[in-house]
């Protein structure tokens, strides 16, 4: 069933069940969440959860599936967080990886043990140039960084390359997601000029496309 629908029913919590399968198992990754309060309710002989991102934003996310499948493992919610705290401290996480690996089942794709058919991924490499207004303002940053670093120390250091870095990365894709004004002509951007013309490529032969991009 779906977690939307186990909320709806929930005399299937007061069952008991011999084996409780989690797919798709980073819904249960917010502990406070509603239904992940309700599925973790359910008695079972024995739980699984099936996931392809056990860890997603934080290793909380991972406390929880295991909170799951096995209550207690990594303590209290309070005690793993201080745990992850003193490991993040020494940036060693091998105690960690050593206490949940003998629980844990990776499939890969390159196993072709696990999928005999699956094709090898292809990846190919396509280099945009920058339109003139991207070449611009992108030196104009290049600039603005050098003399801001000029007088910045630690902290305030790396802030400054952060922020800059997510700058060039958005000038990059268009100057209007840096400048927000809202313009975005095709014209103005490399990637927009490449992704039209695989775009037409693509529809000659009716084939389909998925696009990935981290700025919308």
């Amino acid at each position: 069933t779906s977690y939307a629908t186990l909320l709806r029913l929930p005399a299937l919590a007061r069952m008991h069940w011999r084996l409780l399968v989690a797919d798709e198992a980073q819904a249960l990754k917010n502990p406070a969440a509603k239904q992940t309060r309700q599925i973790k309710s359910i008695r079972a002989e024995a739980r699984i959860t099936l996931t392809g991102t056990p860890v997603e934003n934080r290793l909380t996310d991972l406390w929880s599936l295991f909170d799951f499948t096995h209550p207690g493992l990594l303590g209290s919610r309070k005690a793993f967080t201080e745990f992850v705290r003193r490991l993040s401290a020494r940036e060693h996480f091998a105690p960690l990886r050593r206490l949940v690996q003998p629980y844990i089942l990776r499939r890969l794709k390159t196993d072709k043990r696990v999928i005999a058919d699956l094709p090898d991924k292809t990846e190919l490499d396509a280099w945009c140039p920058l339109s003139p207004r991207q070449a611009a303002l992108y030196q104009r940053a290049v600039r603005e960084l050098q003399e801001s670093l000029q007088g910045a120390e630690g902290i305030e250091r790396k802030g400054l390359v952060l922020s800059f870095l997510m700058r060039f990365k958005q000038l990059c894709n268009h100057p209007s997601q840096w400048l927000r004004d809202g313009r975005f002509d095709p014209k103005e951007s490399g990637k927009l000029g490449r992704l039209a013309a695989l775009g037409e490529e693509i529809a000659s032969r009716q084939e389909k496309v998925l696009a990935f991009t981290q700025f919308q």
